[in-house]
């Protein structure tokens, strides 16, 4: 199913050697070009929230658009408009796959391909912690493939098929180091090993002891990278 969706992609989005990441066409007779918007969140395709953001891809080149504003990063594709999405006329998104992106940041929210499995093509994931411990997130969604007749959704996965839409994903990383998946069956012990340097917040993971389990991932990371300013 990725491979489709990625093939879609390609099929409905010019590749990135071919793409003008500029303003597009000149306004028609009359009309003037929309203002470019760095304030607010708005609504797009399938009622997504886009601002504008700035994404760098793999090949170099960078995109200054209107990105999804997502805390929960991406698995499959990335929709972005050129024009505010509720500029009249009303234009429609173009995309990339996510494997063309390197990073991307929209409205201080920053979101990177992360690979682990250098078999697939990564994932889009949200940063929500930085410092010793960097952690990342992709929530799975189903995609809005846009064709001839609008915006269809497909229910679909990662290539590993293990993953549902609404699934979220973690991975922990050190500044330099590969991502790791954090796997919930060995939470407790993986994540002690990682907060080892802070023996009292490692023994409260590993013990398992309320506020310390797998569902306090995120408070617990951002626990130990600012005790260890």
């Amino acid at each position: 199913m990725l491979v489709y969706l990625i093939l879609a992609a390609s099929l409905l989005s010019p590749s990135p050697a071919q793409r003008n990441f500029g303003p597009g066409p000149g306004p028609g007779p009359g009309q003037q070009a929309p203002a470019t918007d760095t304030v607010r969140l708005i609504p797009g395709l399938q009622g997504q929230q886009f601002g504008w953001g700035t994404a760098v891809l793999r090949n170099g080149q960078t995109l200054r658009a209107y990105l999804p504003a997502t805390a929960s990063g991406l698995d499959q594709l990335v929709y972005y408009y050129l024009a505010p999405p509720d500029a009249v006329p009303s234009r429609r998104p173009k995309l990339l796959a996510v494997s063309e992106v390197r990073w991307m940041r929209v409205r201080g929210q920053y979101s990177e391909l992360l690979t682990p499995d250098k078999r697939e093509p990564g994932r889009l994931a949200a940063r929500r912690a930085t410092g010793s411990i960097d952690l990342f997130m992709v929530q799975a969604a189903p995609v809005a493939l846009v064709g001839f007749l609008g915006p269809t959704p497909v229910l679909s996965s990662p290539a590993s098929g293990s993953i549902s839409p609404g699934a979220a994903t973690w991975y922990l990383r050190r500044p330099g180091g590969p991502p790791v998946l954090v796997r919930p069956e060995s939470f407790a012990s993986q994540l002690a090993e990682w907060l080892a340097p802070n023996a009292e917040l490692a023994r409260r993971v590993a013990a398992g002891q309320a506020g310390y389990r797998f569902e306090d991932l995120e408070s617990i990371v951002r626990q130990f990278n600012q005790r260890g300013k």
